[in-house]
């Protein structure tokens, strides 16, 4: 297995060395978003205050900006310059730099006077420019800009967007903050003047900041907080007032100088998180931010621009919210361009229509003969927006019929939704399909959620460290690689072992599914089918690589074991997701193309009950443990410390007689020696074997 993936890698670095010797030169400025807790890490950098890091900013807010060079270094200067500015402006460009690493540096600004600016960056022989616009808040329902009625505000050119947002929380924190509202500021909460920055407008803690935001404009917090204390507030501090809450202007930057102009980026709309980590990345409560910096959803692969028309629905914020909305991609105003998926990509800023404002609450997932299967919020909870994008973008049967394969063929990376459900795997080799219940159990919870957001409300450790896993990491792993075993427990306590690599899985009565001979984990037999499948179908096709590129010879048999073994690979949960949908789809592509799926019992049916001596022994971090039985068994074989204190149950099943060998793995236990027991009817027996790291 090692031997297959270290070619393919070889492969991946060899086209990574072409590519990189090839790559141009590119270098670029934009502004940089900081939120609160990247300022609260140290008090000697350049990070002051916060930035949403929009181009749009409030006269005197901070902005960072970020001058990044990729194919080259930096050189050792970088000029900055500002090549516009309003009449009157002197503002210039921060003495200290903060150089990220070799290839990005961050520099400061504070732009003084309303208006447009342009600043220019140079590294060598490389210049880039951005331009960025200062500006004064108003409130959505102000008109009057300078003491001048304009007869023009939000609703005025958006009503749609501004409808739909009056029914968000956003809309309403501070109003019903303020009215006491338990759960929030009631009796027994504990609102206080300190949260008033993020749940208003225009709030900035940067005191050179006099931008007409709430902060500047005359309040004071209420000694008591009551029902109709709201109103009172708007009767004595309506010009504050009117910045209450958290309006459009908090995530589109100041308006005074917009008035339906978008030229200069007198508004802007971005799905960059840096704008919702201004409010939500501080503490040890407003921790999402800086969860999805771990996840794999704020590293996408590009697959922008012309002719991505398809695959932006799945890699950029801005796609999915079109496919959300059915804009067509034939459609001539479609957006092709690169945007992040960020918080707004899965999250609708302006509706709330779906729980936690997600911008869809169902999906569908390719069914055979052009059927579709419905996935809703019925039978997969909050989770059924995942199955949008990890679903097979193909339906098997097409596939396999196609009249052309390339090097697409197959899934095409995101398999989990039909592996959770059980579906969209071909029936090979006479093995019945089965499926585990997963999807089914999983379903109050919020199907794909349950696991992979667990432990949402546990947001930091007894340090105050934020949990980089469940929650919106959506990992199952924290990131030393050790596994969310908790996530686990809620239906299957402490049994399935210390990391998901332990999880072991019976199917027909037999452990080792891949036939090798030994009881291994439950992902490393499904990665043993894979490579089997692979090899086999290499062998057939006389491939020279493995896994082999799909070409249009290939038989109908060897097409649809490809499919499943490619599925099962491009689910990457290696069988967690679906023992029992995944095994059995793997058995039959084995059969199908004459792969043996089960080991031939030569041996004599041994006539006694046997624990033999691990091996290796001492052993570093894997070993064998070997038992025979003379006849069918309730078998349980549970791993001790020297103690005596129980770190492993490695078997606890029903087993049929002959002779098991099963893999034991003590990656995450320390050195010493360890103590394993077999109960097997009337059996018992205790070995000790020997780990050295």
């Amino acid at each position: 297995m090692i031997r297959k993936f270290t070619v393919i890698m070889l492969l991946v670095l060899s086209c990574s060395m072409l590519y990189s010797q090839t790559t141009p030169i590119k270098f670029t400025v934009e502004p940089y978003g900081v939120s609160p807790r990247d300022v609260a890490k140290s008090t000697t950098d350049i990070y002051t205050f916060a930035s949403t890091g929009l181009k749009n900013v409030g006269v005197g807010s901070i902005m960072y900006f970020k001058a990044t060079i990729t194919g080259a270094e930096l050189a050792s200067t970088v000029t900055w310059t500002i090549t516009r500015r309003p009449l009157g402006s002197t503002a210039t460009i921060g003495t200290t730099v903060d150089k990220i690493d070799k290839n990005t540096l961050v520099a400061t600004y504070t732009p003084d006077k309303l208006g447009a600016y342009e600043l220019t960056a140079t590294s060598g022989a490389y210049t880039a420019t951005v331009g960025f616009n200062a500006a004064k808040y108003l409130g959505y329902q102000n008109t009057f800009v300078d003491g001048v009625n304009r007869n023009v505000n939000c609703q005025t050119c958006h009503p749609t967007f501004v409808a739909e947002w009056e029914k968000t929380n956003h809309a309403t924190i501070f109003t019903r903050a303020m009215n006491a509202t338990p759960g929030l500021s009631g009796p027994n909460d504990h609102y206080s003047a300190n949260c008033i920055s993020c749940h208003t407008t225009g709030y900035d803690k940067n005191p050179t900041a006099i931008n007409d935001g709430f902060d500047d404009l005359t309040f004071t917090y209420p000694a008591v907080l009551t029902n109709g204390t709201y109103n009172q507030l708007v009767a004595q501090f309506p010009d504050a007032m009117k910045r209450g809450n958290i309006q459009c202007e908090s995530c589109h930057g100041p308006a005074s100088t917009h008035l339906g102009a978008t030229s200069d980026f007198r508004i802007q709309a971005t799905y960059d998180a840096a704008v919702c980590a201004y409010c939500h990345d501080s503490g040890t409560h407003h921790i999402f931010p800086e969860q999805f910096d771990a996840s794999l959803h704020a590293r996408p692969v590009d697959e922008s621009g012309p002719g991505r028309e398809a695959c932006v629905r799945c890699h950029t914020g801005a796609g999915f919210k079109q496919y959300a909305e059915g804009v067509s991609t034939s459609d001539p105003y479609f957006d092709v361009s690169y945007s992040p998926i960020t918080c707004a990509g899965c999250h609708d800023p302006h509706n709330n229509t779906n729980a936690h404002q997600l911008r869809k609450a169902s999906a569908s997932l390719l069914g055979p003969n052009g059927t579709t299967i419905a996935i809703t919020k019925a039978n997969a909870g909050n989770g059924a927006i995942c199955y949008n994008c990890h679903q097979s973008r193909s339906e098997a049967n097409a596939a396999a019929a196609a009249a052309t394969l390339n090097s697409r063929f197959g899934p095409h990376y995101g398999a989990q939704g039909d592996i959770l459900y059980g579906s969209n795997m071909f029936e090979l080799g006479g093995v019945k399909l089965a499926s585990s219940n997963h999807f089914g159990i999983t379903q109050a919870g919020g199907s794909c959620v349950t696991c992979h957001m667990f432990g949402i409300a546990q947001v930091a450790d007894a340090t105050g460290k934020i949990k980089q896993v469940g929650g919106h990491s959506f990992s199952v792993k924290y990131p030393d690689g050790k596994s969310n075993m908790e996530a686990c427990m809620p239906c299957h306590g402490g049994t399935l072992g210390l990391s998901f690599a332990d999880v072991t899985f019976m199917f027909n009565g037999s452990l080792d599914h891949d036939n090798d001979g030994v009881n291994e984990g439950l992902q490393d037999e499904v990665k043993g089918m894979i490579d089997k499948i692979y090899e086999e179908i290499a062998r057939q096709t006389s491939t020279t690589t493995i896994p082999p590129v799909p070409v249009t010879s290939w038989s109908p048999a060897i097409r649809k074991a490809y499919w499943n073994a490619r599925t099962a690979y491009y689910d990457h949960s290696f069988g967690i997701h679906n023992p029992k949908y995944t095994v059995s789809a793997l058995r039959g592509a084995m059969a199908s193309i004459g792969i043996p799926t089960s080991v031939e019992q030569d041996e004599v049916i041994p006539t006694e009950y046997t624990l033999f001596q691990n091996y290796p022994n001492p052993f570093n971090p894997t070993t064998n443990i070997k038992f025979s039985l003379p006849q069918a068994s309730n078998v349980k074989v549970t791993i001790y410390d020297a103690l005596g204190k129980e770190v492993r149950s490695l078997v606890n099943n029903y087993m049929n007689a002959g002779t098991h060998t099963f893999e034991f793995n003590a990656r995450h236990l320390a050195s010493g020696v360890y103590l394993y027991r077999i109960e097997a009817d009337n059996f018992v027996k205790v070995n000790k074997m020997l780990l050295l790291k």
